[in-house]
């Protein structure tokens, strides 16, 4: 958006911007790329009756995100290094196109978790209907407030994040910094729709994650806590945007240091979401309205893998994640990606 602002309304200092928040996404998405490649094969090894049923009954879906992602990466590739060598106009049809390819990431993936947590398609499947299954994934009715929660929560991050990366030492930028900001508030406030009306849908399609969530009677996992925790985060992010809001709409001229907590407390609240989302359908697998089917139904059957070793991985994974972290910071903030010049005139 900024690329194509900064070429339409000629704006040479949106570029800029827009070419320093490329860096992120970058970043991002080098080690994203790593992530699902290590995820997969965890999967394959734990749970290949579980791949198998995705890769036979959630196939399209599959194939949709499969398809965005041999989309996006040479999209990617191509927006850094036609940078300022094309027409401004196709460079931004190029943006483009990579900007809708992320969308479509999700957009296929996120069916797993919707048949994980209600089997519209799954069940069909189960009673000798495959090929109706293939087709009827996508009419789960769960799946619609998922991709969309999933979507503008993705988008809000992405906004508070922008503010927090023009709030660091020897990056500030107040307008940016305002972009960003205004980003994550307006995509913070659809999600105050979407959050609950996706919590209501639980409370029918899937009555045990709900309890769980809420630790109502019939609980099987206590995760309250979190979600107790989310609320609070939730609300730190509202009361400090407003504040921040409040003093750059005033022209102080000064972003609040402390913006530099709303990138990485938005990342908290969907990281909180997400192991509520999984954990909340403990002891199961795939949940079947107030029960379910436990992992021991898909795991492997050749090799025994001891519970020790699955939680030994995880916690590698999880190291993984710190590493990234370390590591991203640096590449931000010790200008690994400088290689190229920033600021250049707006065609």
């Amino acid at each position: 958006m900024a690329r194509f602002l900064a070429w339409f309304e000629h704006k040479p200092d949106l570029e800029v911007m827009s070419r320093k928040v490329f860096k992120i996404l970058i970043i991002h998405e080098l080690f994203s790329g790593v992530w699902g490649t290590i995820i997969t094969v965890v999967l394959a090894g734990f749970f290949p009756t579980l791949m198998a049923t995705a890769t036979d009954i959630i196939f399209l879906p599959i194939l949709i995100a499969l398809s965005s992602i041999l989309i996006r990466i040479p999209t990617i590739a191509l927006f850094w290094y036609t940078w300022g060598k094309i027409r401004p106009g196709l460079h931004t049809l190029v943006g483009l196109v990579m900007a809708v390819s992320g969308f479509g990431v999700p957009f296929g993936f996120r069916y797993i978790f919707a048949e994980l947590t209600y089997p519209y398609a799954l069940a069909m499947a189960m009673q000798g209907m495959t090929d109706v299954a293939r087709i009827a994934v996508f009419f789960n009715p769960l799946y619609p407030w998922l991709l969309l929660h999933t979507w503008f929560g993705a988008l809000s991050i992405g906004g508070f994040l922008v503010a927090s990366f023009f709030t660091i030492k020897g990056n500030v930028n107040m307008r940016f910094a305002w972009v960003g900001l205004w980003h994550g508030v307006l995509f913070l406030a659809l999600q105050g729709v979407l959050g609950p009306s996706y919590l209501i849908n639980l409370s029918s399609r899937a009555p045990l994650l709900y309890s769980n969530i809420l630790d109502q009677a019939g609980s099987t996992f206590d995760v309250a806590p979190l979600f107790a925790l989310k609320l609070s985060l939730i609300t730190f992010l509202i009361l400090a945007s407003v504040k921040v809001w409040s003093k750059i709409k005033r022209g102080y001229g000064v972003v609040p240091r402390y913006t530099l907590l709303l990138g990485p407390v938005a990342i908290m609240v969907a990281m909180i979401g997400e192991f509520m989302n999984d954990a909340g359908r403990y002891p199961y697998l795939v949940v079947l309205g107030n029960s379910g089917l436990e992992p021991s139904t898909f795991m492997n059957v050749y090799v025994q893998i001891p519970w020790t070793t699955m939680f030994a991985v995880v916690g590698v994974l999880l190291a993984f994640v710190g590493i990234f972290m370390v590591t991203a910071y640096y590449a931000l903030n010790k200008r690994f990606l400088a290689d190229m010049p920033e600021s250049f005139q707006a065609q």
